[in-house]
């Protein structure tokens, strides 16, 4: 739509440190570790044993976490392998951080860490699924103060630097494409990187994924690292762009030494699969690499790659493509015999500098084009193939097989070369639109569906299936009424919310919602069986909302401090809501704007008129834009609107609130000070129709009950009436958060907190006194930290340290080298942070950090990772 401005926001991420909230998750709720999926059999799905056999699903920047609980799903859809981003450590943010690594290792990043990338392996091995692991071993992140301490030696590294002559194979081994060049030939790098690669395997990873293996030398280049890490009996892939140089001609032997060692990729011929369907005609090549004589059984093929889709217009221009254009390139791609191919998950957005790690991409993998491709592949193993164009259609036949054709554009009848006469004749119905096709010894006949991909062959009967229809969603009626679908099952049984099974037949009708409060959500699982198997547990959420409710989207301004915000709205037809730059949104206080959606809007760009966000697709439900992601957003309708906060918001990942100017309604005269505590007891007794500020359950006293009830809140275990709303939010800061259950745990242990109104109540109304003595604590109590710091640990024992800040609108705070840092001891050193510093260097007028994203408020930087800080 409209040209999309860089923007830089730090995303904040604030883990609840309270003893009390690991209390209550661990022993009141009783909340454990999530229980392994019931035991499926490895061959239920059809999957290959080996990962060259099947096709692979990129989970590009999504958690182990979310991979594994999608894996029920993406066996069903026929994928025998998963890729990961890389597991090296690196920190949270921008995806292209997982790139520019720090050591050699399984590590905590913004993908998740050691135990859950196990876990995850675990998980999968019990769907016969395997885990492919991104690896990066050309170089590490370009700032070595942050790297292994034993990597850091100059023998380890190669001294050409930048400007490569891409027809130089010695330059392209050589030379820095970004970060230095690591010395792969040393013996000792290998060995390093070959403890990886056996660590990854220790936790289940079954392959690997060679970034930049172009720029990794073979060892008739005088390079054995290929030779080394590829000995631990993993399956092996790497990426080499275009070729090993860009000469035309004379690398092709370097090509085929590559796979004596590994798989590789074509990326020419995914561009021109890619190419050809956005222009509306079928590829005429069959093949890039593998006419060149390598192998079908060492070549990966793609409609598109992370590359091609997040680095803005390099590499491709696939973001700019539909993905139904991207899914033809797979049909074919993916048809082929011997040839494993790759199916990427796109991210929501398409800048590069908005695409985020740990955000789940799309899961259009489940479509049936995509499936029925993948169990086509997986069923013609080994069926000889051979590739024509005929009648506007790229058309894959499988010797004593079936046929896969795929239209240049739209749908419609065709009649396409039976190539090679390898199809066998007969009626088939097209496994994706149901359309009846026939085969002869020369042509194949039928009707492609919308899609433009039909899957002819005689496949093997689906398994059971269950479902629910209409599948999970919101409602906004007292009762909704669903209808429990099963297919080729004999039985069928549904269960809601976690209850005990009943049997229902195909298509019967069941009642929920009925007399249930707002928001309560509903849970409804099915599974069926044909006597045989019994197919996976599906469940389905329904979320019962207020059908006076308006469906609002918000911008968190904190980041951007833009003057005004406006909200301009498209629809999927491209139909404008609103004229540019859209509409004036509504200042909530405390940096947040709302506005209402129009009936039909599907997208929206946040703006000042000047600087704007990506195009964003607005997600379901109230929502609110912050730091770079869409989180959850509700609006609080509360009694008595003259001291309760206009708006809460409560985030799905816990972050520190900016710091902003308290709300205008003044202290109470005659409210109890908060400087003074009650020795023993609380008040217990409430006047009429008033709240008191921290009595989060509303029963009148104080207890640790309270902080925890805020602490659910936050991470979305419970809901707030109105009145425990006003009552949580302590700080009157209009935003329930993590603070506000420190202030009222510093409130019953008898600690001073700042801004902290826990203890009053709301309208000026004093609270009737507590029959014990009120007393000022005998000692000074230790004051909770309030302020946001960045911490330092000065692990170079340097004499002076400085910290540099600034932030991604440009704004500078100081001048080089920045503010001495405040020494506490322990060789660490703190800053208070101005309000909107994302990033800093430290340093000490000479040496320096490079460039550092910094992740939070609070956080210390040591030994080239950012952790939390705790004294």
């Amino acid at each position: 739509m409209k040209t999309k401005s860089k923007i830089l926001s730090a995303i904040l991420s604030v883990s609840i440190l309270s003893a009390s909230l690991s209390a209550f998750v661990s022993g009141s709720l009783g909340v454990q570790a999530a229980e392994s999926s019931p035991t499926v059999s490895a061959n239920k799905y059809k999957l290959k044993d080996n990962i060259q056999d099947g096709v692979i699903l990129h989970c590009f920047d999504w958690t182990y976490n979310d991979i594994k609980a999608e894996l029920p799903k993406i066996a069903k859809a026929g994928f025998t392998s998963i890729q990961t981003s890389p597991a090296q450590p690196n920190g949270t943010g921008t995806w292209y951080w997982l790139y520019q690594p720090i050591s050699f290792s399984i590590g905590t990043n913004g993908v998740g860490t050691k135990a859950e990338l196990q876990s995850l392996c675990d998980e999968a091995e019990k769907y016969g699924i395997k885990i492919i692991v991104d690896v990066v071993a050309n170089h590490l992140r370009g700032d070595h103060n942050n790297i292994d301490n034993d990597l850091k030696p100059s023998e380890y590294w190669h001294t050409f630097g930048g400007g490569i002559d891409w027809k130089n194979r010695w330059q392209v081994t050589h030379g820095s494409i970004g970060m230095p060049d690591i010395a792969t030939e040393n013996p000792y790098v290998q060995q390093k990187v070959c403890n990886y690669v056996q660590e990854l395997k220790s936790v289940g990873v079954d392959g690997l994924r060679w970034d930049a293996a172009k720029h990794i030398g073979v060892p008739s280049e005088g390079d054995d690292f290929w030779k080394s890490v590829t000995q631990y009996g993993l399956y092996n892939y790497g990426e080499i762009l275009g070729g090993p140089d860009d000469r035309s001609t004379g690398n092709e032997d370097i090509m085929k030494e590559y796979t004596d060692y590994i798989s590789v990729t074509d990326s020419n011929y995914g561009k021109e699969l890619r190419d050809s369907f956005n222009s509306g005609k079928a590829p005429t090549s069959s093949g890039n690499w593998s006419e060149k004589g390598i192998s079908n059984d060492k070549l990966l093929y793609w409609g598109e790659s992370h590359d091609t889709w997040s680095n803005n217009k390099d590499w491709g221009f696939s973001n700019e493509m539909s993905q139904n254009v991207i899914d033809r390139a797979y049909a074919v791609a993916a048809s082929r015999n011997k040839v494993t191919a790759l199916y990427f998950s796109r991210p929501s957005s398409t800048n590069k500098e908005s695409i985020k790690m740990g955000e789940k991409g799309s899961t259009h993998y489940t479509s049936s084009e995509v499936a029925q491709i993948n169990k086509f592949h997986n069923a013609m193993d080994g069926k000889a193939d051979y590739y024509t164009v005929s009648d506007g259609c790229s058309v894959i036949t499988r010797k004593d097989g079936g046929a896969v054709i795929v239209k240049g554009s739209g749908s419609g009848e065709v009649s396409v070369e039976n190539g090679g006469g390898y199809a066998k004749p007969g009626t088939y119905t097209d496994a994706v639109s149901g359309n009846t096709f026939t085969i002869t010894a020369s042509t194949i006949s039928g009707t492609i569906g919308s899609s433009g991909i039909a899957v002819v062959y005689d496949a093997e009967p689906e398994g059971p299936s269950a479902s629910v229809t209409p599948g999970s969603t919101n409602y906004n009626t007292d009762e909704l009424t669903l209808t429990l679908n099963c297919k080729n099952a004999k039985n069928a049984q549904y269960s809601i919310d976690d209850g005990a099974f009943v049997n229902y037949t195909n298509g019967q009708k069941i009642t929920i919602g009925t007399n249930l409060a707002y928001d309560t959500v509903t849970t409804v699982t099915v599974k069926a069986s044909d006597g045989k198997t019994t197919s996976d547990p599906e469940t389905y959420t329904y979320t019962k909302v207020d059908p006076n409710a308006v469906k609002v989207v918000a911008y968190d301004n904190s980041s951007t401090k833009w003057s005004k915000v406006n909200a301009y709205f498209w629809s999927d037809d491209n139909k404008e809501m609103t004229s540019w730059p859209g509409k004036k949104m509504t200042d909530k206080g405390n940096n947040i704007f709302d506005i209402e959606v129009p009936d039909g809007a599907k997208y929206v760009i946040f703006n000042n008129g000047d600087s704007q966000t990506d195009d964003l697709r607005i997600a379901d439900g109230n929502k609110i834009y912050s730091n770079g992601s869409w989180q959850n957003y509700s609006t609080v309708k509360p009694t008595q609107p003259t001291t309760a906060p206009s708006t809460t918001v409560r985030p799905t990942t816990i972050a520190t609130q900016p710091t902003t100017t308290q709300p205008t309604t003044s202290q109470p005269a005659t409210t109890q000070s908060v400087t003074t505590q009650p020795s023993t007891t609380q008040p217990v007794t409430e006047p009429s129709n008033r709240i008191l500020i921290g009595d989060v359950d509303l029963n009148g006293t104080f207890t640790v009950c309270d902080s925890t009830e805020v602490q659910r809140y936050i991470v979305n275990i419970s809901t707030l009436s109105d009145e425990a709303l006003i009552a949580a939010d302590v700080d009157k800061d209009s935003v329930i958060s993590v603070k506000d259950a420190t202030m009222i745990q510093a409130y019953i242990v008898k600690l001073i907190v700042e801004d902290s109104y826990c203890g009053t109540y709301t309208e000026n109304v004093a609270p009737t006194q507590p029959t014990t003595n009120v007393t000022k604590p005998t000692t000074e109590p230790t004051s909770i930290q309030t302020k946001n710091y960045v911490y330092f640990n000065n692990t170079e024992n340097w004499s002076t340290v400085n910290v540099y800040v600034w932030s991604s609108k440009g704004s500078t705070y100081m001048s080089w080298p920045g503010k001495a840092m405040e020494s506490i001891g322990n060789n660490t050193y703190r800053f208070e942070l101005p309000n909107g510093a994302e990033y800093a260097i430290f340093n000490n007028g000479s040496a320096q950090t490079g460039d550092l994203k910094i992740p939070d408020v609070n956080m210390i930087y040591s030994n080239g990772q950012w952790s939390k800080y705790s004294k």
